[in-house]
């Protein structure tokens, strides 16, 4: 499998100047790749992809996906969202990779029950149009449940799974947020996955109502209540081993029927600096889930 990381814990609030240090770091610190969401990267190279590509093979990187959060439910967010998806692609298609992710659904309060359901099939349908136009290009394009959303809970992203073409929309599978929702983690995985859904994986950690209680593997303590966590809330984003996920469970179930993907942490937020948080959710993929990354392959590692 492949590893990687997103971008946030470097470039929040806007400060994309970080991205080259971003590469470096997840370079040194043996990732596969990363992932991005904000329009920059495609506004810096979408004229000169050959130049970002030679960057990344310099340093042994891919770009594992690059993700929209998309608007479908008014014509002018839909179209939108539509042309930004596609530029996407393209950008995608020629640099060479493969995977493009999408999500969105945002709440419209006041819909009656019918209008709920014309509202997931509008956005089915658009998934479905933005994974053929997806497939044309050679790419793979799956839909990234999320927290927040009309698709928080298992009944309405089950809908839209069913309106989807299996062959066209694949399922980014982000165990953080599942956890988020009423979904029972491990019967959603196993289900997917039995049906071959699964294409692309988010390994993400979180805990309830209170602060991590384990350390990082290489040895830091729990951060202190200053600065980034100086507020609780009912969930925290944390690295990797540290919460309620169960991540032996899940990767058994992602090994039984053969998956051979990605694994990226989409990772929001930490109280340490970046590369000390990615150091320690590579040791937890390698030390305790007993995964070898591509890279570590490569390197004889």
């Amino acid at each position: 499998m492949k590893f990687g990381f997103g971008t946030q814990l470097w470039l929040r609030n806007n400060h994309y100047e970080n991205f080259y240090r971003m590469l470096v770091e997840v370079a040194l610190e043996g990732l596969d790749g990363f992932e991005c969401a904000p329009a920059f990267l495609v506004d810096w190279y979408g004229k000169k992809p050959d130049e970002l590509r030679k960057i990344l093979d310099m340093m042994g990187l891919e770009v594992s996906s690059y993700y929209l959060h998309g608007e479908y439910y008014d014509k002018e967010g839909r179209e939108a969202s539509i042309k930004e998806q596609k530029r996407r692609s393209d950008f995608m298609a020629d640099l060479g990779y493969q995977n493009v992710l999408l999500d969105g659904g945002r709440k419209i309060p006041g819909l009656s029950a019918q209008q709920f359901d014309d509202y997931i099939k509008q956005v089915a349908e658009t998934a479905n149009h933005l994974g053929q136009y997806a497939k044309s290009k050679g790419l793979t394009l799956s839909w990234h449940q999320h927290w927040g959303s009309i698709f928080e809970v298992q009944a309405t992203f089950h809908r839209l799974m069913e309106l989807t073409d299996p062959d066209l929309v694949g399922f980014c599978c982000d165990v953080g947020q599942l956890a988020l929702g009423d979904f029972d983690t491990l019967e959603t995985v196993e289900r997917y996955a039995s049906q071959g859904r699964i294409r692309f994986m988010h390994y993400k950690d979180l805990t309830r109502d209170g602060r991590p209680e384990k350390r990082l593997w290489d040895g830091y303590d729990v951060p202190s209540d200053m600065g980034a966590y100086n507020v609780d809330s009912k969930f925290r984003w944390v690295e990797l081993g540290r919460g309620l996920v169960d991540f032996p469970g899940i990767t058994k179930i992602l090994l039984k029927y053969g998956y051979d993907g990605w694994l990226v942490d989409d990772f929001d937020f930490t109280g340490y600096e970046p590369r000390a948080s990615v150091r320690a959710c590579k040791n937890y993929i390698n030390k305790a889930l007993g995964i070898k990354t591509e890279r570590d392959i490569r390197e004889g590692k």
